[in-house]
Parts: C-alpha cells; sequence; structure tokens
C-alpha cells in the first residue's frame, strides 16, 4: 500500500508544519530512473507502515505542483529525493543517485527522523501559550519603538548643533564681510581725502604764485627806472611739482539719481570704459549701443571710438560722467526747446510794447513839449517819490553835460537793493 499524499503542495506544508513532521518530496520524471526509484518507494512502503511523523508527496516534472516546488527549490536532475525539516522548512539531505536497493531509501529516512526526533521531544516543553507570545511580541515592539525614538532624538539633537554650527558659520562670514567692506569704504575715503587735500594744497600754491607775479608787476610798475630793469620773476622761474597720477577714478551719474565708482588705469580708452558698463548697467534700461557718455562742465561727449586715453581727455586723477540714454538725449532737447519758443513769447511782447511806449512817448513831447498825462495813481506816486527825494537831497547825486538836458537821480544807499532788481538786459529771458 503506497502511502503518498494526495494533497497540493501547500496542504503538505502546512500539515508537516502542524505536525513537526517529516517533509519528504519525490520529483521524478518518466525515464527509466524514476521506475527503478518507484519499485523502490513500493518496496520501503511495505516495510513501513506508520506515516503520522513523516508527510511523502510525490510530484511529476511538468506538474502545476512541481512547479510550485521548483520555484522554491532547484530541481536539477531527475529523479530526486528532498528531505525537509517540516517546522522550519531547512534541507537536511538531497538525494540524486540511490541505486537499486531499498534499503538504502529506507536508512536515510530513519536518519532524517532520528534528526527532527529531538526538537519533537523538546518543543512540548518550550511551547508557550498565547498570552506569552502577545507579551514577547508587545515587549520587542516597546523595545522597537523605543530604539527608533533614541535615533529620531539623536538626529534631531545632531540636526540642531549643525542647524546652529551653519548659522554661526553664516553669521561670521557675514562679518567677515561686513567688515571687509567697511575697510574697503574707510580706504576709499582716506584716498579721496588725500587727493582733495593735494588738489587743494596745489590750488593754493597756485593762488599764492599768481599773487605773487601780480606784486611783483604793481612793484615794477611804480618803482624806479634802476629797478625796473631787475630780472623779473615770471610763473615759469617757480613751478610747481607735478603729480604723475598713474589711476584714474571716474563717477558715473544715471538719469535716475544714483552713480557708482570706479578705478581705471590713466591709459585705457573709452572703448574700455564702454565695456565695463556694459556689464555693469542693467540691460533692460541701458542696452549696449543705446546709451553715451558725456562730461558735465564742458559737455563734451565721449564716445566709444574715441582714440584718447583717460589722461588726455583730462579726465584724471578724477572725473564725473553723465550716462544718458539716447532716446532721452532727443527727447529732452525737442521738450527744452518748444519750452523756450513757449517761453520767449512773453518776451517778445514785451520788448515790443516798451518800445511801442517809448516812441509813443518821444513823438507827445516832440510835439506838444511835455510828457503825455499819468494817472492819478502815477501822479500821486510820483509826489511822494519827489518829496522823498527833497528829503534826501544829500544821499543823491546827478549826472549833467554842457550838451544835455537830461538829469539822472542817484541813490546810493539803495545801491544793493538795486543790484538783485536789476537782472534783466536785453540778452535775458527773465521777465520784469
Amino acid at each position: 500500500m503506497e502511502l503518498w499524499y494526495s494533497g497540493a503542495v501547500v496542504d503538505a506544508v502546512r500539515e508537516a508544519k502542524s505536525r513537526r513532521a517529516l517533509f519528504i518530496v519525490y520529483v521524478r520524471d518518466d525515464n527509466e530512473q524514476s521506475e527503478v526509484v518507484d519499485k523502490l518507494w513500493s518496496d520501503v512502503w511495505a516495510v513501513i507502515n506508520d506515516t503520522s511523523n513523516m508527510i511523502v508527496l510525490r510530484l511529476n516534472k511538468g506538474s502545476e505542483g512541481c512547479d510550485q516546488f521548483t520555484a522554491i527549490y532547484k530541481v536539477q536532475t531527475y529523479p530526486t529525493i528532498y528531505f525537509i525539516n517540516g517546522q522550519n522548512g531547512q534541507v537536511l539531505k538531497v538525494v540524486e543517485q540511490i541505486g537499486e536497493d531499498s534499503s538504502k531509501l529506507h536508512e536515510l529516512i530513519e536518519e532524517s527522523l532520528k534528526i527532527i526526533a529531538p526538537k519533537q521531544e523538546a518543543s512540548p516543553q518550550v511551547t508557550k501559550s498565547v498570552e506569552e507570545k502577545v507579551a514577547e511580541a508587545r515587549a520587542r515592539l516597546k523595545e522597537i519603538y523605543d530604539k527608533r525614538e533614541e535615533e529620531a532624538k539623536a538626529k534631531e539633537k545632531e540636526d540642531e548643533i549643525n542647524r546652529r554650527r551653519l548659522g554661526q558659520q553664516i553669521q561670521l562670514d557675514k562679518q567677515k564681510k561686513d567688515e571687509e567692506l567697511l575697510r574697503k569704504q574707510a580706504e576709499e575715503i582716506r584716498r579721496d581725502r588725500l587727493e582733495q587735500q593735494k588738489l587743494q594744497e596745489k590750488i593754493k600754491a597756485q593762488i599764492q604764485q599768481d599773487r605773487e607775479e601780480k606784486r611783483r608787476k604793481f612793484e615794477q610798475e611804480h618803482s624806479s627806472p634802476p629797478e625796473q630793469a631787475k630780472a623779473k620773476v615770471t610763473t615759469a622761474d617757480v613751478e610747481t611739482p607735478k603729480i604723475n597720477y598713474t589711476r584714474s577714478r571716474l563717477q558715473f551719474r544715471l538719469t535716475d539719481g544714483s552713480f557708482f565708482t570706479e578705478d581705471f588705469p590713466c591709459d585705457v580708452h573709452m572703448k574700455d570704459v564702454y565695456a565695463y558698463l556694459n556689464e555693469t548697467l542693467p540691460a533692460d534700461q541701458y542696452r549696449v549701443g543705446s546709451y553715451i557718455l558725456r562730461t558735465t562742465h564742458t559737455r563734451v561727449t565721449l564716445t566709444i571710438d574715441n582714440p584718447s586715453t583717460l589722461k588726455e581727455l583730462e579726465l584724471v586723477p578724477t572725473a564725473v560722467l553723465l550716462v544718458i540714454n539716447r532716446g532721452n538725449v532727443h527727447s529732452s532737447s525737442s521738450a527744452v526747446s518748444s519750452t523756450n519758443v513757449f517761453q520767449s513769447i512773453p518776451l517778445v511782447f514785451t520788448w515790443f510794447m516798451m518800445q511801442f511806449n517809448f516812441v509813443y512817448q518821444l513823438v507827445f513831447a516832440k510835439l506838444f513839449g511835455n510828457r503825455p498825462q499819468q494817472p492819478e495813481q502815477t501822479r500821486s506816486t510820483s509826489r511822494v517819490t519827489n518829496d522823498r527825494q527833497v528829503n534826501k537831497s544829500e544821499n543823491f547825486k546827478t549826472d549833467s553835460t554842457s550838451k544835455s538836458t537830461v538829469r539822472r537821480f542817484h541813490n546810493t544807499q539803495d545801491d544793493s537793493d538795486d543790484e538783485e532788481k536789476r537782472t534783466w538786459n536785453g540778452n535775458s529771458t527773465q521777465q520784469l
């Protein structure tokens, strides 16, 4: 009687594990060797009657159960017998060549049963209840949670230390940058003061030299002929030491009122200055070729193709350049021209009225011998003015000639006021 397990592979594995039995898997093929092994199993079944402590499963090659088994245990040759511990799935023995003696197969089964027998005897002693297993699982989970919590706290602490260290490093870097910037600014201020001081000393020396020259000329003009024969001291005899500047400090002023400063060598050309501005100025407002440079006082336009150096253009040691858009130049010039035209209209009208009034008074005086009648308010004003002139006759002086009857009254005390009021002339654009 053959005692093969008739269920599926999964059921066989589950039953072997529950019974803690020996799990034997016989994988065969349709060859002669498999038929020989089948006869050996028939002889073994005749000897063994009790299979309560083992589960024997026969699998044919190509069947679904064989495919499931070979997916876990790699079968190389057919036939092959696997002796597996049903408790943990451990492979005890793999037999590929058995021979033609059934006793050898019986011995292999007995040896495998002896290997798992002590574990079967000891297993009831180590069997634990469900409550104990649950308690152990909870203790294990609690240990895992505590370990994870400790690792999270340690990581958080390390991250906080790294964050503080990074913040301190950033603060130190910022402090160093601020100190470097202050140092550069202080150096620039000191350099500017030195240059300004040298310039002031040079101007003072030039002024003193001019004064000495004027004094000598005055003394020579009013001195005796022998003294005039003395050698004259000119400005060429006393020369101030010239400073050979090697760098030019240019300040660029934009149309929005902002400005920035940069140092250049004295021998560079305007194309180098334009190249620096192309990289520095904002590209949306000052595109390449859309702006020009112009000096402040002489209003000289400096183009990019100017062959002269900064020293030849007299932009040393310092200079201020205006950065002007070409569109703003045309618009501003047109606006100024239109504004001047509108402002000149009242001036022209006033000039014509004055000329007409002068001609009218002249013709009236020639015909009638006296000036035209003035309004009552004008006469009263003239009377008050005459009274004031009589009371302050000592402060006035008259100018006359032998060929003219015109008299001019001049108030010496009101010179300061008249100087502020006399702001109009024939070429001025101001109105009376």
